[in-house]
């Protein structure tokens, strides 16, 4: 019998699935290969997988960025992320496998859910802002579950597999990312606005801490119910955090400015703009 897949390496397929698109597979507990996908990850962690992981382990967010995850930096778009730190063993583990499986099955991250399916929003090379949703199939040698006959489409797993409410939760931050994708070099992000996206993506204990301690809400204008909401309500502050971030990066109308901070920044770059035109001229007169 001819291998459909024997023209590509193992590894990802080279085709698009859609919602509707069907696959079988099955994984399970007795499987000779149970957990074999679990170890020597490059597995990026969203915004949400931080979120239920740290409330999992009753730990702040800097204790669990510290002691799970590594920092990295996505090439193409530049922009701060943090992936999974596996174990110091032969295997490069994960921390949370045992011999019985993942000790946080309930709240692992999206990328675990999904498998064997990866969603093009989470390869760096595919974020394109079409606004198309596409998914591939990994297929690795060891894989064992494509053998059964369990049949599914995307859809049909992704609610299975409870990935519906993360990519809800996430949205935000992949249109951030896409956002950035979309302007290119054009929105080139200082150091200052990168530790921003961080700490929105990562970190929603300083976020609370950096909106109700600082001088934000002298500046920016928001309800009050709203602002009683982020107080306890982690996924709330989340989603105002990335609406801030595209108001404040990217011009969108979500978070405005007061107005009397609007007109003043309006008169400084007004000021900053009449000044360098004085300074030009000046010095083509010079030259």
């Amino acid at each position: 019998m001819t291998n459909e897949f024997a023209t590509y390496q193992d590894g990802i397929e080279p085709r698009k699935y859609k919602l509707d698109s069907h696959f079988k597979f099955a994984c399970h507990k007795g499987k000779e290969c149970y957990t074999h996908c679990c170890s020597d990850l490059n597995l990026i962690l969203t915004p949400y997988d931080i979120i239920r992981m740290k409330n999992r382990l009753g730990l702040t967010c800097d204790q669990f960025l510290a002691i799970y995850t590594k920092p990295e930096m996505l090439s193409r778009t530049q922009l701060p992320v943090v992936t999974l730190k596996m174990l110091d063993d032969n295997n490069k583990s994960c921390p949370f496998l045992a011999p019985q499986g993942c000790t946080i099955y309930e709240d692992r991250p999206v990328t675990c859910r999904y498998y064997p399916l990866g969603t093009a929003a989470f390869r760096e090379q595919e974020i394109e802002p079409t606004g198309e949703d596409f998914y591939f199939m990994v297929r690795e040698a060891h894989c064992l579950g494509f053998k059964e006959d369990k049949d599914w489409t995307v859809k049909a797993w992704r609610k299975d597999q409870g990935v519906e409410l993360y990519d809800e939760i996430n949205k935000g931050w992949m249109e951030f990312m896409l956002r950035k994708k979309s302007f290119g070099f054009q929105a080139d992000l200082s150091e200052e606005s990168r530790a921003m996206f961080f700490m929105v993506s990562y970190n929603v204990d300083r976020l609370r801490r950096f909106i109700f301690e600082s001088s934000f809400l002298e500046k920016y204008d928001a309800e009050k119910d709203l602002l009683e909401k982020i107080k306890s309500d982690e996924i709330a502050l989340l989603q105002f955090g990335f609406d801030w971030l595209q108001s404040a990066l990217f011009g969108a109308n979500k978070i405005k400015l007061k107005d009397r901070v609007a007109k003043a920044y309006k008169e400084k770059a007004e000021k900053e703009a009449k000044e360098g035109r004085k300074t030009g001229a000046k010095l083509k007169a010079q030259s």
